[in-house]
């Protein structure tokens, strides 16, 4: 494959991804579904380098952290009203109804799916959350919600009470590196992860004429997002050939941005490689030959590769650990139910499907989801990794211990 042949990218904007707003880059002939607009262009900004890792800013608007409403972080549901962008993603604006002080608000992403713990705890025969919280005097909802301008504004300010997040949006919060609406960000351990929804992450992918990892050595890999545990997964895969990456003291250079960002800068040729979430690898196989030069199952953790996390505000957990430790059994035992029934794929999917056609309108089939890699588990030895490559990096503004940040103790599942 000529790496100078001319490739026409068209960009559209899918929002199906937890970590947010991204392109959705189809390849070739012009697909029969339609598309939104055209949004995202190659103008994100460049705050330099962190650690040797070059990373790229969303473009989006700056608001005032003294005009924005902030949960109280007191134990109880937050009661701030939710972060509203000034213009929502799609079709519909998503806005969140009003909540009393007793009801506790989950945030479920639809990103490859939407979480199949969500499907048994809020949605099979009326979920088994609320029945356990009966008497409690607490309830709970799930919000169903996409979108970097949206999610982690609200992350920022406390809003959800629980979420399923992909840990890359946590690593992200963690550092307080973000991406976009950096200054809403008032501290990275006000959540922390007591359990998972999900494995898998992305592989890496590069044309078929990149004979090994080992050919890595001076060249530039992209990472889609700011994703700090991708980064920390490339340096173990690194690590097997002797290389590592430029912010641990190595020759291989780290590019993050947007994925349509990415995406360029792999097909023009200034990444040799690049992690790609699954469509986009879907699209680089079949339409331009290229490989998976390390698949994330050979990362060094298996399949067993903690990529969703379920996580509560460190106010709630303190004053309510009662409370937690049931949503974490519960996740647990969700995950068990869908493993051994999958019968969350089919609903999940038609749940989606609706969420899909009522905010975004682009008119996409939403696929059946499978239950392959469900686990309600936390990976504890990959969380760990991930925090010491970042500490070893100068990732965390704060220097908050992993204990601040995870917590594997609470209930009887969740990594125990």
């Amino acid at each position: 494959m000529k790496r100078n042949r001319i490739i026409m990218l068209l960009v559209a904007i899918v929002l199906v991804a937890a970590a947010g707003v991204f392109a959705f880059l189809k390849f070739g002939p012009r697909p029969t579904v339609p598309l939104p607009p055209i949004t995202e262009t190659r103008k994100s900004i460049s705050i330099g380098t962190l650690g040797k890792t070059e990373m790229f800013l969303h473009v989006t608007k700056a608001y005032d952290p003294a005009k924005i409403d902030y949960a109280k972080l007191d134990g109880e549901p937050s009661q701030n009203h939710f972060f509203k962008p000034e213009k929502d993603e799609g079709v519909l604006n998503r806005d969140y109804p009003a909540y009393d002080s007793k009801t506790f608000k989950f945030l479920a992403l639809p990103t490859a799916a939407i979480p199949p713990q969500d499907h048994y705890m809020f949605v099979k025969d009326g979920g088994t959350l609320n029945p356990a919280l009966s008497g409690s005097g607490y309830k709970a909802v799930d919000i169903i919600d996409t979108g970097h301008i949206k999610i982690l504004p609200n992350l920022y300010t406390g809003y959800y009470d629980f979420a399923w997040v992909p840990i890359a949006v946590m690593t992200e919060y963690w550092s307080g590196r973000e991406s976009m609406n950096q200054e809403l960000w008032k501290s990275g351990n006000d959540y922390v992860i007591i359990g998972s929804s999900t494995d898998g992450d992305s592989s890496l992918m590069a044309p078929q004429e990149l004979p090994d990892v080992k050919s890595l050595d001076g060249k530039s890999v992209g990472i889609m997002n700011v994703s700090f545990s991708t980064e920390a997964m490339l340096n173990k895969a690194l690590g097997t050939v002797g290389l590592s990456t430029a912010a641990a003291g190595g020759t291989v250079k780290v590019e993050m941005g947007t994925p349509g960002f990415v995406m360029n800068d792999l097909m023009s040729g200034k990444l040799a490689a690049a992690f790609s979430w699954s469509v986009y690898t879907k699209a680089l196989q079949k339409q331009f030959n290229y490989k998976e030069l390390v698949k994330w199952q050979d990362l060094g953790y298996g399949t067993k590769l903690t990529n969703v996390v379920l996580v509560v505000r460190r106010d709630i957990l303190k004053k309510h650990p009662d409370i937690v430790a049931k949503v974490v059994q519960l996740n647990s035992d969700a995950s068990k139910q869908a493993i051994d029934a999958g019968d969350y794929a089919k609903p999940a999917a038609a749940r989606y499907q609706q969420w899909n056609d009522t905010y975004i309108g682009d008119g996409r089939k939403i696929s059946d989801l499978g239950a392959a890699f469900v686990d309600g588990e936390v990976n504890d030895a990959y969380l760990r990794a991930t925090y010491d490559y970042m500490v070893v990096c100068g990732y965390f503004k704060i220097p908050y211990t992993y204990d601040e940040l995870v917590d594997l103790a609470v209930g009887s599942g969740g990594g125990n």
